[in-house]
């Protein structure tokens, strides 16, 4: 039987209404995360996603980068397709801008194998060529112009202008930082998986 949200919060919060919330603990075990990782409830998925992000938490025994990069495909996939209005799940530019974030922290991680981030690369191109005027533009706008504006990340993404649709991704993305767009987002330490 699987858990519903209010229980996952009561087993580790002291969460009274209208008032500061209190962890009961800082220790997850894994198990319970890849329980949660696997919901189809996209607002456990959101908060499974805080939880593994949020500094006060440690995973026992860590998240692996692969584990962690299926559940970031998994649940930001969703997000960025239903653009959900719940209390835990991200919008689809909320996830567009935390994915920045994510990748970043990933790229300068050199303990995360670089097929994690070429995978992730891939996975944004698919999303991209296969989605909507609406996602093409999300995908664009949050996510890819504020990691362009990073050089190595960006000569990273140089293969996207050989391939037909992405090519035009790579273009209206790079009109971002060639305009002299500069943002924090992806340069500052970022909660992943690795927790010790």
């Amino acid at each position: 039987m699987s858990e519903t949200l209010q229980e996952i919060i009561t087993k580790l919060w002291i969460a009274p209404n209208n008032a500061e919330w209190t962890p009961k603990t800082d220790t997850v075990q894994l198990g319970d995360v890849r329980r949660w990782s696997k919901s189809d409830d996209i607002e456990i998925l959101g908060f499974t996603s805080a939880l593994i992000h949020d500094a006060r938490f440690r995973i026992e025994p860590p998240l692996a980068p692969n584990e962690y990069k299926a559940f970031v495909t998994h649940y930001y996939e969703r997000c960025l397709k239903e653009d959900p209005k719940g209390e835990w799940a991200d919008s689809r530019y909320s996830a567009g801008t935390t994915l920045v974030n994510i990748f970043g922290s990933l790229w300068r991680d050199s303990a995360v194998p670089r097929e994690v981030v070429n995978e992730l690369k891939d996975w944004l191109g698919r999303l991209y060529a296969e989605g909507d005027e609406t996602l093409r533009t999300c995908i664009v706008t949050a996510t890819l112009e504020h990691l362009f504006e990073q050089k190595d990340i960006r000569d990273f993404f140089s293969d996207w202008k050989e391939r037909p649709v992405l090519t035009i991704a790579h273009k209206e993305a790079s009109e971002w930082y060639l305009g002299g767009g500069n943002t924090p987002l992806g340069k500052r330490p970022f909660a992943h998986s690795k927790r010790k």
